[in-house]
């Protein structure tokens, strides 16, 4: 029995490794479309929710297109909390342009920017705070880059699969400079993220061609760290796929075409980070449910190897009271 409070570094950590925890911790995380377009905003805006719900562990919501950016996307930002932003210029079309891209330098532009803000972060929580930095793969950056978004990047991977490997390769490149760059800045590991391994968006041999050696030459450069967190996001996963990735704890939606936290503790040996619904679902739900929701996950984990969390992010104005929720489901 632990006897003592514990720091959250503490806490985050012995979850990771399985160890009784004075309580199980907890994060959540969200976009405020309208913060996340400066380095200083989204560090305003990080730090106002940290202070506010003092969550165990920080997940950073950086703007979903800064990797686009690094290879030409332009975006009008939204001036709303709740309202995306609008792209202006999708700077890919053909198999062609895949060809033409080449690596670009992960400390300047919107990347460089997000450093700035998680070291403005870093500084400001000071060390017992664990940060984790999201990083997307490489063939999640892809249909961010292309007008018709997945379907097109889908459809050009299978048509020339050599220009999609050429484009994959120089986002790799970088997105490895990113992540190096990311814990000499302050992060204890990565949010890693996919969103296109899916069956309705790819094969297991798509997934092996297109998705693991850019994963993996990414999360190879970071994975002394302690705390790397893969997120495979959608229904209908390929989670087969994944379970021998360097990462210290796994992340997805528990739906019914997803394995459950248990299950997928149980294959891998590894720490899951979850227990709680995300957009647009959290929003329709109310404080005492969610504080249920929470309880069920800690005890089919005994509390144990669980960080509790949202199956992705969560609705941007999610209201307060919901979000305690969460954080009462610990206590």
């Amino acid at each position: 029995m632990i006897a003592r409070h514990m720091t959250s570094r503490e806490r985050v950590m012995a979850a990771l490794r399985g160890e009784r925890v004075d309580r199980v911790p907890v994060s959540l995380w969200l976009h405020n479309f309208a913060t996340e377009n400066s380095a200083e905003t989204l560090a305003a805006e990080t730090l106002r929710l940290a202070r506010r719900f003092e969550w165990d562990f920080l997940k950073p919501q950086s703007r979903a297109q800064c990797f686009a950016q690094m290879w030409g996307l332009r975006y009008a930002p939204s001036h709303e909390r709740a309202t995306p932003y609008t792209v202006t210029h999708a700077p890919l079309a053909t198999a062609a342009d895949l060809k033409r891209l080449e690596p670009t330098d992960a400390r300047s532009g919107a990347l460089g920017e997000q450093l700035r803000a998680l070291e403005i972060i870093r500084k400001a929580v000071g060390p017992d705070t664990p940060i984790i930095w999201t990083v997307f793969s490489p063939l999640m950056v892809l249909p961010f880059l292309l007008p018709g978004g997945r379907a097109q990047a889908v459809s050009l991977m299978r048509a020339d699969p050599t220009a999609a490997d050429h484009a994959l390769d120089a986002m790799a490149v970088t997105l490895a400079a990113y992540a190096r760059g990311a814990i000499a800045s302050g992060a204890d590991g990565l949010f890693y993220a996919t969103n296109m391994a899916t069956r309705e968006l790819s094969t297991v041999q798509e997934c092996r061609r297109f998705q693991r050696p850019y994963d993996l030459r990414i999360l190879h450069e970071v994975e002394r760290a302690p705390f790397n967190l893969l997120h495979v996001c959608g229904a209908g996963v390929l989670f087969d796929e994944f379970v021998d990735y360097p990462a210290t704890a796994f992340s997805w939606a528990t739906v019914a075409s997803n394995p459950s936290l248990s299950e997928v503790h149980r294959r891998t040996g590894r720490a899951v980070v979850g227990g709680l619904p995300a957009k647009p679902e959290i929003a329709s739900l109310s404080p005492k449910e969610i504080e249920a929701r929470g309880r069920r996950a800690s005890a089919e984990m005994s509390g144990r190897y669980l960080l509790l969390g949202p199956d992705c992010s969560i609705n941007p104005d999610t209201p307060d009271d919901v979000m305690d929720a969460a954080i009462a489901a610990t206590r």
